[in-house]
């Protein structure tokens, strides 16, 4: 027989026949029938009739998370045949911080758009854990960010695009800089800062509870430092503004560093310690088809970013 999901679904979540029934366009007793003839072909009671609103039996719970279950594969084995069947086009949810897109989808986006250009992306912006949560509640498709300590890595895959630099911004007028710039050394076209360093500036931090902030925290952790804090923002942009007027310093990631980069009054150290860099990852929904759109974004990401790097 044709069980007809969505009504046992709706029976479910509404917990009451007749308001099930006009969600559905249908009558209270066409809907009670078709109770009925599925659980006499299933051969067990789904709901218990002495509650109001319904409850589902313990077997009406294992076929609901059974029917929800299947109607997952369904939605994944039609994305699957649409990208078989269609050219390169559709929506591709993103989800991006907003200082990323900033810097990352000028160099991106362009090259990505003039060869797809039937694939339309559609922004989610905001920080890593309203990321994971969009991704959880299939709001978005891919998420492209720095991966914070706590990812539910149980539900959530993660493609490690590059190891992205922390850099340490600081006021290039300063005479401890100055001095610094004198004699040092350099990788990767950045000059290095010895650790203490920031036993002679004070620093800007990010605000508690961000991810730049418990590595930030980690880092001066591990290295037994405790420089002046002068404040904490929620805003990159902020941070290195400040720097930029002699203000303090500030560790802002690489591809951060090209938000507002003020030449000249701003220079970016990497710092001496080479464990201080954050994965930057493309995550999506674990045992999920991902789209043949995202898949080439994620290659546009691959060939952006590993080049340079």
């Amino acid at each position: 027989m044709n069980h007809n999901y969505e009504y046992f679904l709706t029976i479910a979540e509404v917990g009451n026949l007749t308001k099930a029934a006009q969600i559905l366009y249908t009558t209270q007793p066409a809907l009670s029938q078709y109770l009925k003839r599925l659980e006499k072909s299933l051969g067990v009671e789904l709901f218990d009739r002495s509650t109001s609103p319904l409850k589902l039996t313990f077997t009406g719970e294992r076929y609901y998370r059974h029917v929800l279950q299947l109607q997952k594969m369904d939605k994944e084995l039609l994305k699957e045949f649409h990208d078989i069947k269609n050219d390169i086009c559709g929506r591709l949810r993103l989800g991006i911080a907003l200082w990323r897109g900033a810097c990352l989808l000028p160099e991106v986006y362009p090259e990505f758009h003039e060869k797809y250009p039937g694939i339309e992306i559609e922004l989610f912006e905001g920080r890593s854990n309203q990321l994971e949560a969009a991704l959880l509640h299939d709001n978005i498709d891919l998420a492209v960010m720095n991966l914070p300590h706590n990812l539910n890595y149980g539900k959530l895959t993660c493609e490690k695009i590059i190891e992205e630099p922390i850099l340490l911004a600081a006021p290039t007028t300063h005479p401890a800089i100055q001095e610094l710039l004198q004699n040092c050394k350099y990788h990767n076209f950045y000059p290095i800062a010895p650790i203490d360093i920031l036993t002679q500036l004070p620093l800007i931090i990010t605000k508690p509870g961000q991810n730049l902030t418990y590595e930030i925290e980690y880092f001066l952790s591990r290295n037994q430092l405790e420089p002046q804090i002068l404040m904490d923002t929620g805003n990159l942009t902020t941070a290195i503004n400040l720097v930029a007027r002699n203000v303090a310093c500030a560790f802002v990631p690489a591809e951060g560093a090209k938000v507002c980069s003020h030449p000249g009054l701003v220079t970016f150290f990497m710092v001496d310690d080479p464990d201080f860099h954050w994965p930057l990852a493309a995550v999506y929904k674990k045992d999920t088809y991902l789209p043949k759109i995202a898949q080439l974004f994620i290659s546009s990401l691959h060939k952006a970013l590993d080049n340079k790097q």
